[in-house]
């Protein structure tokens, strides 16, 4: 029982209540003391009856009361209940507060010998707990709005904490994502035509330079932002196209049929390079030399609809190769992360076997 309580109640929590209580009784004892020192009430009470009874005893029971009423609110707050049951509750135990102080008293001073049945009058008792009822009503909620702060003070520091590690691993994945969506191999590649148009096509050279040189910028542009509008996405997308256009040559062919109404509404960052590349590093192959890969963006209802298709080499009955692509999988844990699992995503064999499609639906963010 005393671990569950441990687990149940913060300890600075019940110090915090503890101390409180203290400062209050400790006001309320003195009013008392002065009220016996000029004979106007307590007379017949001894001063050490009077510490005992309305100080020791009072904090005593109390704090009792206080750590399940504590135990209560916590359990409230993780059931998420409604407003109005909550508030049905608390007002239910602020008023049982002097009842239970007056009969746990009761009990405590029959159990010392200082208190018997026959001495014990229920009218004079009700006018007692009366007589404190909406001083011990105030006490219950002022103790309450302390619990509730407490709580929602931690849930604020713990939610700033867990932004911080979540800025720190976004950071992390943005630059591992670089990594995976711009492999050495691309870059090397890249490098190597630039190196062979030089004498060729100077023209086409420089071109490719500025596209692989705004490429490298917009990536670092986006920074840590996850959301992007699809137009930010598109110009990342094109740049990438451009030099791969370069690299294959007259052996590839993009297309695309992208919903212009859609280029202000916000996306996920560096959702399709991945997947077109993944389209091409695994659509060649000796029967397949001329890759065509076709990208379609439309609006449905709520959601946008992405579909990415080639005329490549077929996927194997595993999907092996999509699962253990880096950038894939990157992409699929950050659609998971950021729509909350609200997506869909569909990589599969074309019925015709004329190729691979990768369907993605998310929602749409205006």
């Amino acid at each position: 029982m005393i671990q569950y309580f441990k687990k149940k109640i913060d300890s600075k929590l019940v110090l915090i209540l503890a101390t409180f209580y203290a400062v209050t009784l400790s006001i309320s004892f003195a009013k008392k003391s002065y009220f016996k020192f000029n004979g106007l009430e307590y007379t017949k009470t001894s001063w050490s009856d009077l510490f005992i009874n309305y100080f020791i005893l009072d904090y005593i029971v109390i704090m009792i009361f206080i750590s399940l009423a504590t135990l209560t609110t916590k359990m409230l707050i993780d059931k998420k209940l409604n407003w109005k049951l909550i508030l049905v509750i608390h007002f239910s135990l602020s008023i049982s507060l002097s009842f239970f102080i007056n009969i746990v008293s009761a009990l405590f001073l029959i159990t010392i010998g200082k208190l018997s049945f026959s001495q014990i009058k229920v009218y004079d008792y009700l006018n007692a707990i009366m007589q404190v009822l909406d001083v011990n009503f105030l006490s219950y909620f002022s103790m309450v709005l302390i619990i509730y702060t407490f709580y929602y003070i931690k849930k604020n520091k713990e939610v700033e904490i867990e932004a911080t590690i979540i800025k720190t691993q976004l950071t992390s994945a943005k630059l591992n994502l670089l990594k995976s969506n711009l492999q050495p191999h691309f870059l090397f590649n890249t490098l190597n035509s630039i190196s062979a148009l030089v004498d060729i096509n100077k023209k086409q050279a420089q071109n490719t330079i500025a596209d692989l040189g705004h490429l490298l910028r917009e990536l670092l542009d986006v920074g840590n932002k996850n959301l992007i509008s699809l137009q930010q996405e598109l110009d990342m997308l094109v740049r990438y196209i451009n030099i791969i256009e370069v690299r294959f040559s007259d052996h590839f062919l993009f297309t695309s049929d992208i919903d212009d109404e859609l280029l202000d509404c916000s996306v996920l960052s560096l959702l399709l390079q991945p997947i077109i590349e993944n389209s091409i590093k695994h659509g060649y192959d000796y029967e397949t030399t001329d890759l065509e890969v076709h990208l379609s963006i439309e609006k449905e209802n709520d959601r946008i609809l992405i579909l990415i298709s080639n005329n490549g080499k077929l996927l194997e009955k595993d999907f092996a190769l999509s699962e253990k692509n880096i950038g894939i999988k990157n992409t699929l844990e950050r659609l998971k992360t950021t729509y909350n699992n609200d997506y869909q995503y569909l990589m599969k064999n074309k019925s015709d076997k004329s190729g691979v499609i990768t369907y993605i639906s998310i929602p749409y963010i205006g």
